[in-house]
């Protein structure tokens, strides 16, 4: 009984440590992780509202559409800062509870759970949030958008090919 008792409570803590070093935010999110590192941005529906807003010209945004975006930006954002507050007290509780002397294991699974379906809400936050950004934008537009993405994408190219050249010639 105490050597299943101690590889459940190993695999708890084990759980816990991944989860709690999984970071919510834009940046460590969706779906491109490991080998491509871009995350949503790789993907063709992430549209980076601060990159709109900084070409609002060259897309031709309207000032009703650069209201609606900048509203729907900030509330997205105040709703995810929130979040991350209610995520790092779900981690807190979690750290105390693994910390405790006499672990509780069926606290410890349902505050896992709760994490989980926590960073499952947050994603489909993030996906509503674009297509709501995509929906306010013209089929022109999102051409545009596409266009000044791959130029973007160039530009990231090249200023990485120029780095690890640079970072190869003070090797040799």
């Amino acid at each position: 009984m105490k050597n299943k008792l101690w590889i459940v409570s190993l695999l708890l803590v084990l759980s816990a440590a991944v989860l709690l070093n999984a970071r919510p935010g834009l940046r460590d999110m969706g779906p491109g992780r490991g080998r491509h590192s871009q995350g949503w941005f790789a993907h063709g529906g992430f549209l980076p509202v601060r990159l709109l807003l900084q070409t609002k010209d060259k897309i031709g945004l309207s000032a009703e559409q650069e209201k609606r975006l900048v509203a729907l930006n900030e509330a997205h954002e105040l709703w995810l800062i929130k979040f991350r507050a209610d995520m790092e007290i779900q981690a807190l509780k979690l750290r105390s509870n693994l910390e405790a002397e006499q672990v509780n294991v069926k606290d410890a699974e349902a505050l896992i759970r709760a994490q989980a379906d926590m960073h499952a809400e947050m994603l489909i936050a993030r996906l509503r949030f674009q297509q709501g950004v995509k929906a306010l934008l013209t089929a022109e537009q999102l051409v545009k958008v596409n266009e000044l993405k791959k130029e973007f994408r160039g530009h990231v190219r090249e200023n990485v090919r120029a780095h690890r050249e640079r970072l190869q010639e003070k090797r040799n």
